[in-house]
């Protein structure tokens, strides 16, 4: 088998790897593994910008102070004409190597993207703002910027003078990508914490602004594609009080990564001694929130059979665990189409109605 190990393809068998199925580690391990954390903020200082309508949503801006870094800019979306508070839904947003924008990709009506980055709304949501069709389902949306994306990024002045001689460009996005693997990594690892810790922490902190916000009921949602997706898998292990959770496009076994799917990935998939104590279906199943996993069958982020070992894994965990568990593959690459999103949007809709009957 081909594999980017190369003549130490070994490597795999000589450090024994082989993640268990079954999860050695619980929520709070997890947050353990995640290494040093911030504190959590006393005081989020949470702020009101301007509210405006867009196509029968009404938008928000709201920051906060998320306890490290620059504020954490976000939009809250709601229904025109509601009265709150309504069921609360997380929008994470993804990865896809544009960390200039990060909220603006699942948000219409608040400026329109350039080209370098309105190809992420166009081929990976359907061409439209899936947060503005989720509040229209009857949810008060909150897509905010994470750690590394949008108003929480590193700006091109930050990047060091070595990435730039290595590339030969200042382009934004080729050096942030670099920036993650070749300086922040190293940064992260000297002060003993993970990439996967701090967008956890993040989304944590945002969660904690939702419950505080007049307009959120008590109940709370989280959904995300590709690095949303990942962030969301986090979330549900960290966060039960969740009334359920949707990841798109980022489940598939560790062992079927390793060939040739470690590299299209970001650090956030891989803390430093998680496979050790769970593959990566077993972190979602850490708790026992209602999950809906939504593959992509032509995903080139990872093999069909990773993918179809995953959902095997997951349906048997929830299966012994008497929680909900829903998986569908749809015919398509990485992405979160329209049709994926109706569905997913659905599913939120009837959690939501079993609730509260």
């Amino acid at each position: 088998m081909f594999t980017n190990l190369g003549s130490f393809a070994d490597l795999e068998k000589v450090l024994e790897f082989s993640p268990p199925k079954t999860p050695s580690i619980d929520t709070v391990g997890l947050i353990k593994l995640f290494g040093q954390l911030p504190k959590f903020p006393k005081d989020f200082e949470i702020k009101r910008g301007k509210s405006f309508s867009h196509d029968g949503v009404k938008i928000t801006e709201l920051s906060w102070n998320p306890g490290f870094g620059p504020r954490t800019q976000a939009y809250l979306l709601l229904p025109e004409g509601t009265q709150g508070p309504l069921p609360g839904a997380l929008f994470l947003h993804s990865h896809d190597d544009v960390k200039e924008f990060g909220k603006e990709k699942v948000v219409d009506g608040v400026g329109e993207l350039p080209e370098s980055a309105a190809w992420v709304k166009r081929d990976h949501y359907g061409n439209r703002g899936a947060a503005n069709a989720l509040a229209k389902k009857g949810f008060a949306v909150l897509a905010f910027d994470c750690f590394l994306w949008g108003s929480r990024r590193f700006t091109l002045e930050d990047m060091p003078d070595r990435l730039s001689e290595i590339l030969g460009s200042k382009d934004y996005e080729r050096l942030a990508i670099m920036h993650e693997s070749m300086a922040l990594s190293k940064y992260l690892s000297l002060f003993n914490t993970t990439l996967a810790g701090l967008l956890n922490f993040d989304d944590r902190v945002a969660l904690e602004v939702a419950k505080s916000l007049p307009e959120i009921s008590e109940n709370i949602y989280a959904l995300g594609l590709s690095g949303g997706g990942c962030r969301a898998i986090y979330l549900h292990a960290t966060s039960p009080e969740l009334k359920g959770v949707v990841s798109i496009g980022a489940m598939a076994t560790y062992e079927s990564m390793v060939p040739t799917h470690i590299a299209p990935h970001s650090w956030m998939f891989f803390p430093q001694g998680l496979a050790a104590k769970s593959d990566w279906p077993g972190v979602a199943t850490i708790n026992k929130t209602p999950l809906y996993i939504q593959f992509c069958g032509e995903d080139q982020l990872f093999t069909k059979a990773g993918m179809s070992a995953a959902d095997a894994q997951l349906a048997a965990a929830f299966a012994t665990n008497g929680a909900t568990y829903k998986s569908d593959t749809y015919p398509v690459g990485h992405s979160f189409t329209v049709e994926m999103q109706g569905s997913a949007f659905d599913w939120l809709s009837k959690l939501e109605a079993q609730i509260t009957k």
